[in-house]
C-alpha cells in the first residue's frame, strides 16, 4: 500500500485534532466593573481550558468572575458549588494571574470532587485536600505561562486584548 503525502497529512491532521479535548467546556462571566478580567478575558479563557486538561476534567464547568462577594456568595476569595459545578471567584483589585490562582484551586476541588476522593466536612486550613489544591494551582500557573510564549501575559507584564498581544 502507497501512502501519498496528502493521505499522510490527512492522518496527521487527524491524530492532533484527536488529541485535542473541545474548549466548550468551560464558560466563563466577568462582571462588566472588571475591567482588567474582560481586557484579559481570552488569556482566562485559554487558562481554564488549559486547567481543565491538565487536570483532566471532562465535565462542563461555569466560572463567575464578580465584583461583589455578597451576590455571588463568597466568603473569601473564590468557592466552588459541588452540586452544580460552578466556581465564584472575587475579581475587584487583583491580578489575573491571582485570579486564575483561584480558578485552578476550585478546578483541584472539582477534580478531588469528581474523584469521590472528598469527605465532609472538609478542613478548611491545611490538610491534605486544602494543600493539594494549594500546590496543584501554583504548579497549573507555572505549567500555562511556560506552556506557549503568549500563556507568560497572565503576568499582565503586557495586556491580551482581542486574541492579540
Amino acid at each position: 500500500m502507497k501512502i501519498t503525502s496528502e493521505k499522510l497529512i490527512r492522518i496527521i491532521r487527524e491524530e492532533v485534532e484527536n488529541q485535542i479535548s473541545p474548549n466548550c467546556l468551560v464558560d466563563v462571566s466577568v462582571s462588566p466593573s472588571l475591567e482588567r478580567c474582560n481586557d484579559n478575558l481570552h488569556i482566562i479563557e485559554d487558562f481554564c481550558n488549559f486547567c481543565a486538561q491538565f487536570l483532566k476534567i471532562d465535565h462542563p464547568i461555569k466560572i463567575l468572575i464578580s465584583d461583589n462577594r455578597d451576590d455571588s456568595g463568597i466568603r473569601t476569595t473564590a468557592s466552588y458549588d459541588p452540586q452544580n459545578h460552578k466556581i465564584s471567584i472575587y475579581g475587584k483589585a487583583r491580578a489575573v494571574v491571582d485570579i486564575c490562582r483561584s480558578i485552578a484551586h476550585e478546578m483541584t476541588h472539582m477534580s478531588q470532587m469528581l474523584e469521590d476522593r472528598i469527605e465532609f466536612p472538609v478542613q478548611d486550613i491545611g490538610g491534605e485536600i486544602e494543600d493539594e489544591a494549594n500546590a496543584k494551582a501554583g504548579e497549573i500557573i507555572k505549567a500555562y505561562a511556560q506552556s506557549e510564549d503568549y500563556r507568560n501575559s497572565i503576568y499582565e507584564s503586557r495586556i491580551f486584548r482581542n486574541g492579540i498581544l
